[in-house]
């Protein structure tokens, strides 16, 4: 570097200028050749075993070349950098690191060559832009015009060699030898006289060449697909050139498949002129468009196809327009090879493989679509392995919770658990390299790979695919993101034979008060109930046995579901499951806003549907047809809102009902005090409360209360009748005297004669003395109007006050607990009051919505508050 001394003339680069262009101006001014010169610049001769592109010292300098120029032309080093192409390095192109040359195979790099502008070369007295030398140029943006590709005289391409050390250099001149001549005369043809097609700046050839230039020069993408995520410049143009190649392939193979396409929309016919006749136009025949294109117009046009796909900002318009691309070459080369997107370049994006998957969803299968999940913003490859698969696994039930697979399947019925185990394994499928054989067996289901192919095809002709498959994705992103409440496969392997034995279903049955029926009705019930706690499907039941679980949600009751409620609950208990609840659903916000093809069980109303299946109508067909909905769903309202039992009809009790309402009448210090204190007889108890005598000798028993021995003939009954209840009900109530001896079941007289021997002064007989006036007076006066109705029969105000104490909670089992009242009990109590009133008083509680007042429960609310708070006052 030190014999280079200042040049005594010197020439400043134009703006963008080229560093063989600038060179070749100053040999020019300075009227030396260029072997003369390039020493006195401190380019030094090439070494032998230096491959022949390196010779082009426009690509890339070293720093101590750099230097050399910047001494003996007073610019700085880092200009005379930015006027070769290692301005644009990891940008626009790659160089190769020990070399220094142009990979010609990654993003579009020139080695050699040089297109040029006719006007600009004019204008500027036959300066070279760099920019010229990209394989992304292919028009200029200051006079909106085509680039050059050959000199117009001698058609050749410009600047494949360096220029001759043996001659002073002509800017705007071509310098390339004649035809025939090594270092002999020079074409000097003067190239402003090229002709290339001009346009507006509005259109598609300048505006695609101004958007390259942009992203190249920010190094920023942030079009299209890119927009949401910014890329740098190098994964966009690799992008383009996969995609340019495809369109290249076409084009030179067989032009007359882009006519049928919209891929040739929007491209100049003058650009589309150009595009090669064949394939010997590219530097690979068998791989055209992997390297730069040599002319011009097919690099617009190629960049125009691609752009047109990947400019769009959702990934699936961007994915239809690539469809047309695809299926033309696929009539050029294999359907495989078509299709494979590892053929395009390693270096392309993760953002055109999910628009190329996008591209593709026709042609992939129902369970190809769920793996690369098509339906999302940005389709993919699966990345769920082994090890995630298997943790998704214990959050899923072999069965899919009921609500959810109701509103995904479009039809139910015989292959109810078909659909339902089917369901649950493609959750597997989402996203997953797992097949479906393996996804079946991991959730314990005996379904083979054909059953999940036809519940897929079922879905996937449903009509609501699209939306189907958002449900299933969403599923899976919450299941991936979210610890569940339930360990589905610890729950797979308990043994289940010992839930619900023979002698606690009776029990439940003489609990409840419904009838045991045979063995196969409590088989059913077992099953039912490992089911439920299992998911697994019952596989090994009978036939009778999986017909009768069909019927089971008609007749099931309130009671019966709380006790078996119990028995499941102790069970899991007794396996180390108490944080585990019994069942779970799924958050039904999942589902928001999906237009999913299965019925809404949330739309049927509960106390409807009691009405019919307690009625007339007992299966829960014919409730469906009546409510318009699915079998499937009115069975699962039914198991979360159970029917109670009319207990009591015109041919006289259910089976066992009887004993269960005396039960409910009662307890066992009412039945002591009736029974042992006060003596009355087993037939005045039941007639009491409207149940035979042998209901009431089987109460006795079940609490223990000793019966009398039968009297003997002749013997008379003791009848004991506290004097201070009768004084309080004969002299401060008014009551008569025959309503208390027929309260206490004793004769008229008897209960005159305890008067007497009590003390008590008797009333005269007359009309204030009879009951009902004198209740009339004393009771019903202080009762609203609005209640009044409510006092029919015995227990008028303790349902009052069950039903203000129940409207605090959002449910009614919440409401029984709080209480210490059974679930039974408080639904008989509540449905009671509302049939006196009259009125609906309650919205019953549903998987998704709690239980609340209705306006005309919350008007009976405030009357007994105020009752109550009057009543109070007065006591007080």
């Amino acid at each position: 570097m030190s014999m280079v001394r200042t040049l005594p003339i010197r020439v400043p680069p134009a703006e963008g200028e080229a560093l063989d262009s600038w060179v070749e101006a100053v040999a020019h001014r300075l009227d030396t050749y260029l072997k003369d010169l390039l020493p006195a610049l401190g380019i030094l001769p090439r070494r032998s075993g230096v491959p022949g592109s390196r010779w082009d010292w426009a690509v890339a300098l070293s720093d101590t070349e750099a230097e050399a120029i910047a001494a003996a032309t007073g610019i700085e080093a880092d200009q005379v950098h930015r006027m070769t192409l290692r301005h644009y390095d990891r940008r626009a192109l790659s160089l190769k690191p020990h070399s220094m040359t142009v990979n010609q195979r990654m993003l579009w790099g020139r080695g050699r060559g040089s297109r040029f502008c006719p006007s600009c070369l004019a204008d500027s007295a036959g300066r070279w832009k760099v920019s010229w030398r990209l394989g992304w140029s292919f028009a200029c943006l200051t006079h909106n015009r085509l680039l050059a590709d050959d000199c117009p005289g001698c058609e050749r391409p410009q600047r494949m060699r360096p220029h001759s050390g043996y001659g002073i250099p002509v800017p705007g001149r071509c310098a390339n030898a004649t035809q025939g001549s090594g270092t002999g005369p020079r074409c000097r043809h003067a190239l402003h006289h090229a002709a290339t097609p001009a346009w507006t700046p509005e259109s598609a050839v300048i505006q695609a060449q101004h958007l390259l230039n942009t992203c190249i020069e920010k190094d920023i993408a942030d079009f299209g697909i890119y927009a949401a995520n910014p890329q740098p410049a190098a994964v966009a143009l690799a992008d383009i050139r996969a995609v340019a190649a495809r369109f290249l392939m076409v084009a030179s193979r067989h032009p007359d498949l882009l006519s049928d396409t919209d891929l040739v929309g929007g491209i100049p016919a003058e650009v589309l002129a150009g595009l090669p006749a064949t394939d010997r136009d590219s530097r690979f025949p068998d791989r055209p468009g992997s390297s730069a294109p040599l002319g011009a117009a097919p690099t617009a046009a190629a960049v125009l196809a691609a752009l047109r796909i990947l400019s769009q900002r959702n990934v699936h318009q961007a994915g239809q327009d690539m469809r047309a691309l695809l299926d033309a070459a696929r009539s050029l080369v294999s359907p495989q090879a078509a299709v494979l997107v590892q053929s395009w370049g390693a270096d392309i994006s993760p953002y055109l493989k999910t628009v190329h998957l996008a591209a593709l969803v026709p042609r992939l299968q129902f369970n190809e679509q769920l793996r690369y999940r098509t339906i999302t913003a940005a389709p993919s490859k699966p990345a769920t392995g082994v090890s995630a698969a298997a943790r998704r696994a214990r959050k899923i039930p072999t069965l899919a919770w009921p609500w959810w697979w109701l509103r995904i399947a479009p039809s139910q019925g015989a292959h109810d658990v078909i659909m339902r185990q089917a369901l649950s394994g493609m959750l597997l499928l989402v996203g997953s390299r797992l097949d479906a054989r393996e996804a079946l067996a991991r959730l314990g289901s005996e379904l083979n790979h054909s059953h999940m192919t036809r519940m897929l095809h079922v879905l996937g002709h449903s009509g609501r695919w699209d939306a189907i498959q958002e449900a299933l994705i969403r599923v899976t992103d919450y299941l991936d993101a979210t610890d569940t409440p339930i360990d589905y496969h610890r729950r797979r392997r308990l043994d289940y034979r010992p839930l619900l034995p023979d002698e606690q279903w009776l029990s439940i049955c003489r609990t409840v008060g419904i009838a045991a029926g045979q063995q196969r009705r409590a088989d059913t019930v077992r099953t039912v109930l490992n089911e439920r706690l299992s998911a697994l499907p019952a596989t090994h039941a009978t036939e009778a046995v999986r017909n009768q679980m069909i019927k089971f949600p008609a007749w099931q009751t309130p009671a019966l579901a709380e006790s078996l409620d119990a028995v499941a609950r102790a069970f899991l208990d007794r396996h180390g499951l108490a944080d585990e609840p019994l069942t779970w659903q799924l958050p039904a916000d999942l589902l928001n806003g999906l237009d999913l093809p299965g019925p809404d069980p949330d739309t049927i109303d509960p106390a409807a549907l009691h009405q019919i299946i307690r009625g007339r109508t007992r299966s829960s067909t014919a409730a469906a047809q009546e409510l318009s909905t699915t079998p499937a769903a009115v069975r699962f309202v039914l198991a979360h809102h159970p029917a109670p039992l009319r207990e009591r009809t015109d041919q006289g009790w259910r089976p066992n009902a009887a004993l269960h309402h005396a039960r409910q009448a009662l307890t066992h210090d009412e039945l002591t005090q009736l029974y042992t204190v006060q003596e009355h007889t087993l037939k005045e108890i039941g007639s009491r409360i409207g149940v035979s005598p042998r209901v009431i000798t089987t109460l006795a028993a079940e609490y223990a209360i000793p019966l009398r021995q039968p009297r003997q003939p002749g013997h008379r009954r003791t009848v004991h009748i506290d004097q201070d209840w009768l004084y309080e009900q004969y002299i401060v109530k008014h009551r008569s005297a025959t309503d208390l001896a027929a309260e206490r079941h004793i004769a008229l007289a008897t209960l005159l004669r305890r008067i007497k021997e009590s003390g008590i002064e008797t009333r005269e007989r007359g009309g204030r003395s009879h009951q009902r006036v004198l209740h009339h007076d004393t009771a019903l006066q202080r009762v609203p109007p609005l209640l009044r109705p409510a006092f029919t029969g015995s227990r008028a105000r303790a349902r009052l006050e069950r039903f203000a104490v129940a409207a605090s909670y959002d449910s009614l089992n919440k409401a029984g607990k709080a209480s210490g009242i059974t679930l039974a009990t408080l639904s008989t109590t509540l449905r009671r009051l509302e049939e006196d009133l009259g009125l609906r008083l309650l919205e019953r509680a549903s998987p998704s919505t709690p239980m609340r007042l209705t306006d005309s429960g919350r008007r009976i609310l405030k009357v007994i508050r105020a009752w109550q708070d009057s009543e109070g006052n007065k006591t007080s």
